[in-house]
């Protein structure tokens, strides 16, 4: 059994500063299109990512791939930090 310390806890990428790192736990949509359009993009549970830019739009690293999105979208995309 894995047990969460007091440091870990669970955000939207929406709530991340900018050069904040963090893993994916979860992408939280009922949107098919949306959850097929960031897994093409690299961006699933497991992979860490760090927050480039909050304005205008949402910037995120994952890997070698620089991802944008919308706030709705980011904060579908549930991370632990």
């Amino acid at each position: 059994m894995v047990s969460k310390t007091k440091t870990d806890s669970i955000k939207a990428v929406s709530e991340l500063e900018k050069g904040e790192e963090a893993i994916v736990v979860e992408i939280k949509t009922e949107d098919d299109s949306v959850l097929r359009k960031l897994m093409a993009m690299g961006v699933l549970p497991g992979i860490k990512l760090i927050v480039l830019q909050r304005f205008p739009s949402f910037l995120f690293q994952v890997g070698y791939t620089k991802v944008a999105v919308d706030k709705d979208i980011a904060s579908m995309i549930l991370v632990s930090i």
